[in-house]
């Protein structure tokens, strides 16, 4: 069910170039991705730290729990959707990919997904 989810990401949002679900540990968990895309795992797995960092220090400072992430680059934008406190959903867009599509699929995936983990 994973990869059904991941790859209508891929298909639905213009631009897209990976999806992953990661844990906050760092192992991936189901991956879809382009050529372009080949280090998507290693590039979510170095973000986990600064996602638990984030995840810990929201509710910290009073601003709640962390749902989404957005880092934009010079040549690609990064989205990421916690699941739960510990898994993630991230896709990897080119520069000019469709950002408020990625945002809606993926909070729909969110929800998706922690069904299939429960």
């Amino acid at each position: 069910m994973f990869s059904e989810i991941l790859e209508s990401i891929m298909q639905k949002v213009e631009g897209t170039l990976g999806t992953i679900v990661m844990g906050m540990d760092g192992i991936s968990i189901e991956k879809r991705f382009s050529e372009e895309a080949a280090n998507i795992e290693v590039l979510a797995a170095e973000y986990t730290s600064l996602l638990r960092s984030s995840y810990s220090s929201t509710p910290e400072m009073g601003l709640g729990a962390l749902e989404e992430f957005l880092i934009t680059t010079a040549n690609r934008i990064i989205v990421v959707h916690m699941i739960n406190p510990e898994y993630f959903v991230l896709a990897l867009l080119s520069r000019d990919g469709n950002l408020g599509r990625a945002r809606f699929e993926l909070k729909k995936a969110k929800y998706r997904l922690a069904q299939e983990m429960a």
